[in-house]
């Protein structure tokens, strides 16, 4: 954390503005956060609307955020950066801090996608877009929005062809049609990902997805040949064992097969 922090000390020059982030980032490391505060609120007072002012309010944020635990207070800190328009690196960063503690720390998500979609719009061009994207799919997902969290997934993927998280928008497009219950989609949708992302880091969850999928659809001896196949790449061996145990219990009893999600 503290590596992250101090950053901001690289490049200072001789400048009045630059000597007082040099004291600050000097107090941080030294425990004195209250102290730091206070000379990052004096450069953001004396340089207002300047490179320094949006530097010293995104670090006012990061020092609320991780330091004091008060993520209203680093929001407002970040937001008056974000006002300072796109002068430096802070103003995308400070955006995507906002949007970022609104999703991870407050669970906030239906407040955390105009926050993503605000850097996506404001900040085109940055290389935080893709994440940004990706975080909108998931804000939905987390509130039960299937549907549209598919179409977020689709556009980071069509958008942002050369994304790292273009493979985990494409799983997760596969898992909300298996949450929603449309299990007909998701079995085509699981079957398309593996034939389309074979190189992928989430072959192995995508394979196990469609385990789980074949079963709601009363295809037990589908999902244990799947199941077979699995044993030596599944991480955990206890949980195929349990599973395949599960499947063979369902295959004698001759329970019928799971309904399918109405159309």
């Amino acid at each position: 954390m503290l590596m992250i922090l101090f950053g901001v000390l690289t490049g200072c020059g001789d400048k009045p503005s630059s000597a007082l982030l040099l004291k600050a980032g000097d107090a941080l490391r030294e425990g004195r956060v209250d102290e730091a505060l206070s000379y990052y609120n004096k450069v953001a007072t004396l340089y207002p609307k300047t490179k320094v002012s949006q530097e010293a309010y995104y670090w006012i944020g990061e020092v609320y955020h991780l330091f004091k635990k008060q993520p209203d207070e680093a929001i407002d800190s970040l937001r008056k950066a974000v006002a300072e328009g796109n002068v430096t690196r802070y103003g995308e960063k400070s955006q995507k801090k906002i949007a970022d503690i609104l999703f991870n720390d407050l669970k906030a998500y239906k407040k955390a996608i105009p926050e993503f979609q605000r850097l996506i719009d404001q900040f085109p061009a940055s290389k935080l877009c893709a994440e940004a994207q990706f975080q909108i799919g998931q804000c939905y997902m987390a509130i039960g929005e299937y549907e549209q969290a598919r179409l977020e997934y689709s556009t980071l993927i069509d958008r942002y062809t050369e994304s790292e998280y273009r493979d985990d928008a494409a799983y997760r497009f596969c898992v909300a049609y298996y949450r929603e219950g449309d299990f007909k989609n998701a079995r085509a949708a699981y079957e398309r990902f593996l034939l389309q992302h074979s190189e992928s880091p989430f072959v192995v969850n995508a394979r196990m997805g469609l385990v789980q999928t074949l079963e709601e659809l009363g295809d037990v001896d589908g999902a244990l040949t799947l199941l077979g196949s699995l044993e030596q790449d599944y991480p955990n061996k206890e949980i195929i064992l349990r599973k395949v145990d599960s499947l063979l219990k369902k295959k004698d009893s001759g329970q019928p097969m799971a309904k399918q999600k109405a159309q």
